[in-house]
């Protein structure tokens, strides 16, 4: 009797004092944030916290069939930022504080505040804390700053080539017309998997970034299939890359608590959590193996490729002999170790991966229930190429479909994958000036750039900022070359970020994105498969309110893209 006392006191005691350390230390946040003097609102939970990354979408889901849990869910959903848009703002200010058992977030809706912090590099730098989830192979460009980020920083920047552009450029319009073919003619009817179907096009094109190999589209049925019929042995390196690439940004949160080790010995952990471990061991063996190639054929005099392993790669070495110039006082201190590579190539992958599949999915469902929008693109499309075939559309073509572009820019817009901008005040206490009120933030403090407030702020876009209209990035003119659309960054509009952190591979992602466009809709068209007894018109009211209801999981994606059923046709030109 006595042992089963101790036991249910042990399990008593432990949830009171995790209860009793979460009080204290939300009681303690709140002090400080009182300090701050901006408008506080309370959230007993941590959103950034490893255990509620990975069980929220589980007890989020729980709490949905539960009553009087709406206000929960509203407030504790991950990516709540997205669906509130600037009314959070409206109902809290334009600057306020949101105070955590894990320390205290101040968010910012206003430009020209942070448009200030964003130029302040020194005052405000990256929340480190926040891409630690990034330093699956060590430190990379994601997750330095100072002198080691500018290190990353410069190699980066001759890595991302107008010739890498290119590749991605013919790649993409290869892969997307492979994409409409398997949705005409092999995909099951009608298509929900709109989601995993631009990951794989997305996954396909970064392996032909990084490796210059060209890989055919193939559904996710159809990569299981090829999958269970291929050996390890025999599998290739680039389907090995896609394969385990796709692994870790599926289990990146696993990987972060348990570690590459630990998943892979550990037996009573998920199959899938153990294969995860195996992906990232998989993953550092191709590249290295690609460094090493590399480099031999440096060493040999061999001409380079324009993917991105040989960019990086070449951009080490040119560095060694000192072809780039460094601020700091010994070329050395610029060179990349190889784990360094390996790491900066996964941050590469990782960032050019899942946000330009799920943009690509955000669009490709928002065209579905704007069919005059279709219309409009396809129109300029054809303009500009006369042929079908793809492999006749040069590179220069990209920069000419303005519309395509605006389509971009006003997707990214309302549904980015990245809904922060995340700084930190650092060591010191920073100042912050709002409206003739200065405000002095503690140190330690996470700051916030609230990117989907900004983006639907009525006084800045209009009375329509919540309406998905492309049509408001273009200037109309009598000929297509005479339309002007505005610089995909500004101090209002940063969709790649803004100064010295715009996104070296932007340029990548442009391409991918706008040759996916062309290529999906200069002869064809999508539109939503209607459920029961709804109407077409009813059915793209319905699209466009489920692909704007965003949950973010790592990055901010659509909660049930399987939900949305899709068909494609020949368009009647």
């Amino acid at each position: 009797m006595s042992s089963l006392l101790r036991v249910f006191g042990a399990l008593t005691t432990l949830p009171l004092a995790l209860v009793l350390w979460t009080l204290y230390c939300l009681g303690r946040n709140h002090a400080r944030a009182r300090s701050i003097g901006l408008p506080i609102t309370v959230r007993f939970i941590t959103p950034g916290g490893p255990l509620w990354m990975i069980f929220s979408p589980l007890v989020i889901h729980v709490a949905t069939y539960l009553p009087f849990t709406a206000s929960f869910i509203q407030k504790y959903r991950r990516g709540w930022e997205c669906r509130e848009r600037y009314r959070t703002h409206e109902e809290h200010g334009e600057l306020f504080t949101i105070c955590t058992p894990g320390g205290n977030f101040v968010k910012i809706g206003n430009f020209e505040v942070a448009d200030d912090i964003l130029k302040r590099k020194d005052d405000f730098g990256r929340d480190l804390e926040a891409f630690a989830v990034l330093n699956i192979y060590g430190k990379n460009l994601a997750t330095t700053e100072g002198k080691d980020w500018m290190r990353h920083r410069k190699v980066a920047a001759v890595t991302f080539t107008e010739k890498n552009a290119e590749l991605v450029w013919g790649e993409s319009l290869k892969e997307a017309s492979q994409m409409l073919v398997y949705w005409m003619e092999r995909a099951k009817k009608p298509i929900r998997t709109l989601a995993q179907d631009t990951q794989i096009f997305s996954l396909n094109v970064l392996a032909a970034a990084l490796f210059d190999r060209s890989y055919p589209f193939e559904g996710r049925q159809e990569s299981k299939l090829r999958e269970e019929a291929t050996s390890s042995e025999t599998k290739d390196g680039a389907f090995g890359y896609r394969d385990s690439i796709a692994t870790i940004l599926h289990m990146i949160v696993p990987i972060m608590v348990f570690g590459e080790r630990k998943l892979r010995d550990s037996w009573w952990l998920p199959k899938g959590w153990q294969k995860a471990g195996y992906a990232v061991a998989n993953f550092r063996k191709y590249v290295t193996d690609l460094i090493n190639e590399e480099r031999l054929s440096i060493a040999q005099g061999k001409a380079g490729s324009a993917n991105l392993v040989t960019n990086l790669v070449r951009a080490c070495e040119d560095e060694r002999s000192g072809s780039l110039s460094t601020e700091s006082s010994t070329n050395s201190k610029a060179i990349l170790t190889k784990d360094e590579i390996i790491s900066d190539l996964f941050v590469f992958a990782f960032a050019g991966n899942d946000t330009t599949a799920l943009t690509l999915a955000y669009i490709l469902a928002e065209l579905a229930a704007h069919p005059s929008i279709q219309d409009w693109i396809s129109a300029e499309i054809r303009h500009y190429t006369a042929t079908e075939d793809v492999t006749n559309w040069d590179y220069t073509t990209c920069m000419k479909l303005k519309r395509c572009w605006a389509v971009m820019y006003e997707t990214l817009r309302l549904s980015h994958p990245i809904n922060q901008l995340v700084k930190n005040t650092g060591a010191e206490p920073r100042i912050i000036t709002h409206r003739g009120a200065t405000y002095l933030i503690p140190a330690h403090t996470t700051v916030e750039i609230n990117l989907p407030s900004l983006s639907t702020m009525p006084r800045h876009w209009g009375s329509d900022s919540l309406e998905w209209n492309p049509k408001r990035f273009i200037t109309p003119a009598h000929q297509f070359e005479d339309e002007i659309i505005p610089p995909d960054t500004t101090s209002t509009f940063y969709p790649w970020a803004y100064s010295r952190l715009v996104c070296p591979g932007k340029r990548f992602s442009q391409a991918e994105l706008v040759a996916a466009l062309a290529a999906l809709f200069r002869d064809h068209r999508v539109e939503p498969v209607p459920e029961a007894g709804e109407t077409m018109q009813e059915a793209c009211r319905r699209v466009k309110t489920m692909s704007e209801d965003i949950e973010q999981r790592l990055l901010s994606e659509m909660r049930e893209p399987e939900k949305i059923a899709l068909q494609w046709y020949q368009a009647k030109n």
